[in-house]
C-alpha cells in the first residue's frame, strides 16, 4: 500500500542577491518574500508594480529530509510534485531528476535508488518566468496584452488582463511530497453512470498481464503469462452515505479492466434548486497473491447532460443545457483565478467563494480559460452543492500555436492528464476549447484551429464521451463566433451606451435576444471598508492615478476609455458626479447592481429562447473594483444581492420589450405549474400608489408568464411596482425605467434589531418615505452573512433581514448607511 511523507521546513534562495527566506510549499515565491519582510504587501497600493523587479530572479528551493528504513525498503519510492509554476530543474542528492515547463502537469520521479536514511538533499531551481519569456520567438502570432504566453503553459492572466496585475505567479505551488509504493498499481479509474444504474467502472493498471502480440495475435514477449491471482475488489455504496456496500470481485484480464453494477433505484444528481446531489462512494482494491497492492477511492453519481441546439425561430438556434431530460436555464457566473498566488490561496476561501454562489442562486459557474484548472477542492465543493462547472481549457485571447511540435507535445500531456482528472465529477458538464480564440469576433485565418477542431475535440471524446464539447467560447453556426442567433455569445449592452447614455440601457438590451450569454459584463467599483484595505488612504480622494492602476483598462475596446472613467460616466448620467468617495462608491455599486439586475431578468424572461447567462464575473484574482460582483476578500458587492434577487427560483418583475413597451413576466424554474396573482401598478417616494393592473394566472412548469402593460411613459418621480402571492407566500419588486435617474430619495426610516442569539441578530427596517439601498455592514464585513442586503424598502413597508457571523455577532457591530444619506 502506498505511504506518503510530506517533505516540509523548506528554504528560499535568491540567486541573485543571496537573500535566503523560509518558504512555506505550497505557496507562492512573491508571497515568500513578503512574509519574510524582503518585500511590501504586494497588494497594497502601487507596490505590485516593484513585485516584477524580484520576478526577474531564480530561486532555489531547497529541503534537507530523512527517510525511515521500512519505507526505503518498499518496492519503488516516488518523489511527486502536484504543481511548479513553472520553469523548474530538479535535483536530489546531486542527481538532476528533470525539468518542468507546465503548471497544469503534475511531475513525478522515480527515487527508490538515490534516496539514502539521512540528510537526502532536495533543490528544486525555478528559472525566471519572465527572463524565459525574452527567449521566445512569438513573430507571426497574435495574443492580446503579452503575446509569448502563447507558448508559456501557466494562468494567461498572470501577465495583466483588464483586471489582473502584472504580476506572474512563481514557485511551487502545489504540494511536494515523497511515496512508498508497490510495484503493481491502479494508474486510473474512472466510470460512467446513466439514470436507469447502469455502472460501469473502468480500471486501468500500471502494467499487463497479457503477452504483447503482433497484428496477428502472436506472441511478442513470451514471459507475460495470465495470472488468475491478480484480481480486483470494487466496493459501490448501496445508498449515500450508508456504509453499505455492494461488493465485486474480478480477476484482473488485463492492463485495462471493467465492471459492471446495477443499481436498482438509483437517486440522481440536480443542478442546486431542482434536486439533490447524492454522491455513492466507491473503492477499487488490487490485490496479488491475496495482497493489497493499492487502492484508489472515489464518489459518483446518476446524471445525465445533453447539449440541446434547436431551431427557435426561422434564423436563430436554440442553446440549451438538460440534465436528466429537464431543460436548466443557467443563471451563473465567470470564475478566473480568486488570487495571482495559486499556491496561497486557502481551501478556507474556496469554502466561502462557492457556498455564496449556491447562496445566491447561481447553479453553474464558468472555469474561465485564461486561468487555471482549478484544485480538487473546487470541484468537490461544486459535487456537494449542486454548482454545474463548465470547463475551459486553459487557452484565452489569442492564437494557438499548433505548428510548434514542441507546444503540442507539451499541450497535449496537459489536456489528457487534466481530462482524467476531472471527469468523475458530476458537477462538470460542459467542455470548452478556451476562451475567444482569435477569430471569435471576425472572419479570420488563425493559428490553432487544427488544434481545437480535430485534436482536442478528438481527445475529449475518446476520453469522456459522456459530455458536450464546444470549440470556443464564444461560438456559433456562422462565420462570426459571436453571433447572438446561435451557439453562445458575450453579449451587453455596456459599450454602446457610451454614447447612448446608460439611461437608454433597457432600449438597447431589448433590441436581441441572446440564445446563451457565457459571458455578460457589468463594472462596479468595491466597498469603501475593502477599499482602506488595499489604497493609501491619501490616495482614496479625490480620485487619482492609484485608482486608474487599480480599475484597469481594456486597450483592445472600440471606445478608448479605462474602467474609471467609465464608471464615472454611468454613475454620472444618472446620479450627478460624485463629489466624495462615499458618493462615488455608492452610486457606481447602484449603477452594477441595476444593469445586472436588468440582464440578468431580461435573460431570464426570454427561457426558452435564451439558455442561460453568464455574469462577468464572479470574483477578483486582487484586491480592485470593477467586474465581480464578491470582491477579494470574499464580501459580496451591491451586484451579488441583485443577482441573487434576479436570480430566485420564483420572479416577479418587469423588462422592456424590443417594442419599446414594458411586460409584466412571471419566471419559475420549477417542475410544477405555479398558480399566483399580482398587482402592479405605479408608486411615488411617499408610497401614494396608482393601480394598473391586477393579474391572476398560472406559470406553466420550468416557465415564464408574460402580460404586456403597454407603452409607459417613463417618470423620473414614480417606480413600478409588483405584489405577487403565489403558494402561500408573499412576493414584491420594484422597477425604474430610468434606473431611478433623478427619482427623490429621502433616509427616513427607522430600524429595531433583536439579538437572536450570540451570532445572530434580525433587523427590522420601517420605511417612512422609500429608502434605496440600505446597507448594513459591520468590521471586517466579509466574516458577517446576510439574508439580505443592499435593501429598497418602499414607503410605509417592513423589512425583515437576519445576520450572523460565526464566533460571534452583536448588534452594536451593525453600521447603516442609504442611498439618500451619502447624497446630502
Amino acid at each position: 500500500m502506498k505511504r506518503t511523507l510530506a517533505l516540509q521546513k523548506w528554504q528560499l534562495k535568491d540567486l541573485e542577491t543571496g537573500v535566503i527566506v523560509p518558504a512555506a510549499v505550497p505557496n507562492d515565491i512573491t508571497v515568500d518574500l513578503y512574509r519574510a519582510g524582503v518585500i511590501e504587501n504586494p497588494m497594497f497600493g502601487m507596490n505590485h508594480c516593484e513585485v516584477n523587479r524580484f520576478l526577474t530572479h531564480d530561486f532555489e528551493y531547497s529541503v534537507r529530509f530523512d527517510v525511515a528504513e521500512d519505507m526505503l525498503s518498499a518496492e519503488e519510492l516516488y518523489l511527486n510534485f502536484d504543481g511548479i509554476d513553472l520553469y523548474a530543474e530538479i535535483r536530489l542528492n546531486g542527481a538532476e531528476l528533470g525539468k518542468t515547463e507546465n503548471m497544469f502537469l503534475n511531475y513525478r520521479y522515480e527515487v527508490k535508488s538515490l534516496l539514502k536514511a539521512k540528510d537526502n538533499e532536495l533543490f528544486v531551481t525555478m528559472r525566471s518566468t519572465l527572463e524565459k519569456m525574452k527567449e521566445i520567438d512569438c513573430e507571426g502570432y497574435f495574443g492580446v496584452f503579452n503575446v509569448p504566453r502563447l507558448f508559456m503553459r501557466k494562468a494567461q492572466c498572470h501577465f495583466g488582463w483588464d483586471w489582473a496585475p502584472d504580476m506572474s505567479g512563481y514557485g511551487m505551488w502545489g504540494a511536494a511530497y515523497l511515496t512508498a509504493e508497490n510495484k503493481y498499481r491502479i494508474d486510473d479509474v474512472h466510470y460512467t453512470a446513466d439514470n436507469a444504474g447502469n455502472v460501469t467502472v473502468f480500471t486501468e493498471l500500471n502494467y499487463n498481464i497479457r503477452a504483447t502480440a503482433d497484428f496477428y495475435g502472436n506472441p511478442i514477449d513470451g514471459t507475460a503469462s495470465k495470472r488468475a491471482n491478480d484480481t480486483l475488489k470494487i466496493y459501490l455504496e448501496k445508498t449515500p452515505d450508508s456504509d453499505e456496500y455492494f461488493v465485486l470481485e474480478r480477476p484482473v484480464t488485463g492492463k485495462k479492466n471493467f465492471v459492471n453494477f446495477k443499481m436498482e433505484t438509483p437517486r440522481l444528481w440536480w443542478p442546486t434548486g431542482y434536486g439533490e446531489q447524492p454522491l455513492y462512494r466507491y473503492k477499487v482494491q488490487l490485490y496479488r497473491n491475496g495482497k493489497l497492492m493499492d487502492e484508489r477511492e472515489g464518489r459518483l453519481a446518476f446524471r445525465e447532460v445533453k447539449l440541446v441546439q434547436e431551431p427557435k425561430s426561422a434564423d436563430t438556434l436554440g442553446y440549451e443545457l438538460e440534465i436528466n431530460g429537464v431543460r436548466i436555464f443557467a443563471k451563473g457566473a465567470n470564475w478566473v483565478p480568486v488570487s495571482c498566488f495559486t499556491g496561497a490561496i486557502e481551501d478556507e476561501k474556496y469554502e466561502q467563494l462557492v457556498s455564496l454562489a449556491k447562496n445566491g442562486n447561481i447553479n453553474m459557474l464558468r472555469v474561465w480559460g485564461g486561468g487555471i484548472y482549478e484544485k480538487d477542492i473546487f470541484y468537490n465543493l461544486c459535487d456537494e452543492l449542486g454548482l454545474m462547472v463548465w470547463q475551459d481549457f486553459m487557452f484565452a485571447c489569442a492564437d494557438i500555436p499548433d505548428d510548434n511540435a514542441a507546444w503540442m507535445e507539451n499541450t497535449l500531456k496537459e489536456c489528457e492528464y487534466q481530462i482524467r482528472r476531472l471527469r468523475n465529477h458530476p458537477s462538470l458538464v460542459y467542455w470548452c476549447g478556451g476562451n475567444e480564440k482569435t477569430g471569435s469576433y471576425a472572419l479570420q485565418i488563425t493559428h490553432g484551429d487544427y488544434f481545437i477542431d480535430n485534436v482536442l475535440h478528438g481527445l475529449v471524446k475518446t476520453l469522456d464521451p459522456s459530455r458536450p464539447f464546444a470549440r470556443q467560447s464564444p461560438c456559433s453556426f456562422t462565420d462570426v463566433g459571436n453571433d447572438m442567433t446561435s451557439g453562445e455569445s458575450h453579449a451587453n449592452s455596456l459599450e454602446p451606451c457610451i454614447e447612448a447614455g446608460i439611461e437608454n440601457y433597457r432600449s438597447l438590451m431589448a433590441e436581441k435576444v441572446v440564445s446563451f450569454a457565457s459571458e455578460c459584463a457589468v463594472l462596479g467599483p468595491d466597498t469603501i471598508e475593502s477599499l482602506r484595505r488595499y489604497m493609501p488612504e491619501d490616495k482614496l480622494w479625490p480620485l487619482n492615478d492609484n485608482w486608474r492602476d487599480r480599475l484597469m483598462d481594456n486597450p483592445y475596446a472600440a471606445i478608448r476609455m479605462d474602467f474609471l472613467d467609465r464608471e464615472l460616466l454611468y454613475m454620472s448620467r444618472l446620479y450627478k458626479e460624485p463629489q466624495t468617495l462615499e458618493q462615488f462608491v455608492k452610486r457606481g455599486m447602484t449603477v452594477h447592481a441595476e444593469i445586472v439586475r436588468a440582464e440578468y431578468e431580461y435573460a431570464r424572461s426570454h427561457k426558452g429562447e435564451c439558455g442561460g447567462i453568464l455574469g462577468w464575473m464572479y470574483s477578483d484574482i486582487w484586491p480592485t473594483g470593477s467586474w465581480a460582483i464578491v470582491n477579494y476578500y470574499t464580501e459580496p458587492k451591491q451586484a451579488y444581492y441583485a443577482m441573487k434577487r434576479s436570480f430566485a427560483p420564483l420572479l416577479f418583475t418587469f423588462v422592456q420589450n424590443k417594442e419599446g413597451g414594458t411586460d409584466f413576466v412571471a419566471v419559475n424554474d420549477a417542475l410544477s405549474a405555479v398558480e399566483f396573482s399580482a398587482d402592479v401598478g405605479w408608486s411615488d417616494a411617499d408610497g401614494v400608489r396608482e393601480p394598473l393592473k391586477n393579474i391572476s394566472a398560472e406559470i406553466g412548469e420550468n416557465g415564464v408568464y408574460r402580460v404586456s402593460l403597454g407603452k409607459i411613459e417613463p417618470d423620473s418621480r414614480r417606480y413600478l411596482y409588483a405584489e405577487a402571492k403565489a403558494g402561500g407566500k408573499s412576493y414584491s419588486t420594484v422597477y425604474s425605467p430610468l434606473f431611478w435617474k433623478d427619482f427623490p430619495f429621502v433616509s427616513d426610516y427607522e430600524k429595531s434589531l433583536a439579538q437572536i442569539s450570540g451570532d445572530t441578530v434580525e433587523i427590522s427596517v420601517t420605511a417612512h418615505k422609500f429608502l434605496k439601498n440600505l446597507f448594513i455592514s459591520a468590521d471586517n464585513n466579509e466574516t458577517v452573512i446576510y439574508s439580505d442586503n443592499y435593501l429598497d424598502v418602499e414607503a410605509g413597508k417592513t423589512v425583515k433581514v437576519t445576520a450572523y457571523r460565526a464566533g460571534g455577532l452583536k448588534a452594536e457591530e451593525l453600521k447603516f448607511t442609504d442611498f439618500a444619506a451619502v447624497s446630502e
